[in-house]
């Protein structure tokens, strides 16, 4: 039969045009870090930029999911504030990446106040959600927020022991930093997860899922720069960034899907063509 685009497989087709696309970005991302000197500053200028696309595309699919709900309907709020989040951290990123230009790599700058207050409104997006599934009563309610705060702080616990006493960190800052972003991407993707076991609804796992990813290198990068091996050791530095890309480029193809499960449906019908 003749190639047609019809609604049935579309959301098939646009995924696979998206993960090809996500493909051919890691492959451009890899040859630039190849052949690039960084001593150049335009050549510095384009990785820099890197990370910002790969972040603005995980904040424009959000975005275009939130413009999916009507004002009245309360997962327009979630991803309201999803979407913003997102776009807190692409201004992270280019801060971080103008001052990585500016005087090099930094262990804690400005940056990191808006990467923290995207896990803020993460946090917030995930409340409204799991209020709208589980409609817990105010005492469950607040017995549950105590019983997250207690297990965040344990696990933020363990992690900055990690950092501090196994990697003997020189600066409590940097390992107080370091140690909020793993155990934060952790947390909020296995509240997720775990809504999404009962309560149903599986698509709304997946963008969820693109913060364990965050978590895999948000966790290795604080090994590495506390321990010094970022500054110093490029061929390592370069897997790590690449790593970071690929993170962002999971997350955005997650939402993505959430977009296309909204206005075509998950999957489509096979049929021969």
């Amino acid at each position: 039969m003749p190639f047609a685009w019809k609604a049935k497989n579309t959301s098939v087709r646009i995924r696979s045009w998206a993960k090809l696309g996500a493909v051919l970005f890691v492959a451009l991302s890899i040859a630039l870090y190849d052949t690039l000197n960084l001593a150049n500053i335009g050549n510095h200028i384009l990785i820099n930029l890197l990370p910002v696309i790969a972040a603005a595309f995980t904040a424009v699919m959000a975005t275009m999911v939130w413009e999916r709900f009507e004002r009245a309907e309360t997962p327009r709020r979630v991803w309201r504030y999803f979407a913003v989040g997102l776009w807190s951290w692409v201004i992270a990123e280019l801060i971080w990446g103008g001052l990585d230009i500016a005087w090099g790599e930094v262990a804690v700058s400005g940056a990191d106040i808006f990467w923290v207050a995207g896990y803020i409104f993460f946090g917030h997006a995930l409340f409204i959600q799991y209020r709208l599934l589980a409609g817990p009563t105010r005492r469950e309610l607040w017995v549950r927020v105590l019983a997250a705060v207690v297990i965040l702080a344990l696990l933020y616990g363990l992690v900055y022991h990690l950092l501090v006493t196994w990697l003997g960190a020189e600066s409590q800052l940097v390992a107080v930093i370091n140690s909020f972003y793993p155990v934060a991407d952790v947390f909020l993707a296995g509240i997720a997860i775990g809504l999404v076991h009962h309560f149903g609804g599986g698509a709304f796992a997946r963008p969820w899922l693109g913060l364990l990813a965050f978590a895999f290198t948000d966790l290795l990068y604080a090994l590495v720069q506390i321990s010094e091996t970022y500054a110093w050791n490029l061929n390592l530095r370069d897997v790590f960034d690449l790593a970071y890309l690929g993170a962002y480029l999971i997350l955005g193809l997650g939402i993505l899907s959430q977009w296309v499960f909204l206005k075509y449906g998950l999957r489509a019908p096979t049929q021969p063509q």
